[in-house]
């Protein structure tokens, strides 16, 4: 058996173009303005998906509206990033623009992604995932001193 070790992210960088890590407004707009033409045009046929084809129809509209969202929230994200453009009140408005229809706030998104990030996978203090210990996991069973629906954590997160 081969033992591989995994590359260093300074050769991972050097695998990829350069070109990739250049910030590019016009393509950045492009690509905002595109996902938001086609969820605008899935919109103007939804009448027609609905009356036409069913909940069949409407199954595959919910998903391809759902794959644009999602489009738009990636774009915001990489607003809050700083990776859309060269420049922060740009990428802040155009932010807003794009979780706005989501009806995600983005600036108290973009501080809690950035506490996400400060403290990634930290067991108490990343507040984007609650993570569960065996201890919290027996205890949430029932099997432990506090049982419960809670599992003995104050605010059901681990703090405690």
């Amino acid at each position: 058996m081969v033992e591989q070790t995994l590359p260093t992210l300074s050769q991972l960088k050097k695998a990829i173009p350069e070109k990739c890590f250049q910030k590019s407004l016009l393509r950045s707009v492009y690509y905002m303005l595109r996902d938001f033409a086609a969820l605008a045009a899935l919109y103007i046929i939804y009448p027609s998906v609905q009356a036409n084809f069913g909940l069949a129809g409407l199954f595959v509209w919910w998903n391809l509206a759902g794959f644009f969202m999602w489009c738009l929230f990636v774009i915001g994200h990489d607003c809050g990033h700083g990776s859309f453009s060269e420049y922060k009140w740009f990428n802040d408005v155009c932010g807003h623009i794009c979780h706005a229809p989501l009806m995600v706030p983005y600036w108290p998104w973009q501080k809690s992604h950035r506490l996400h990030h400060m403290y990634h996978n930290h067991l108490t203090k990343d507040m984007s995932h609650p993570w569960m210990t065996q201890e919290i996991f027996e205890v949430g069973r029932g099997g432990g001193r506090e049982g419960g629906r809670e599992g003995g954590r104050k605010g059901g997160r681990g703090e405690g």
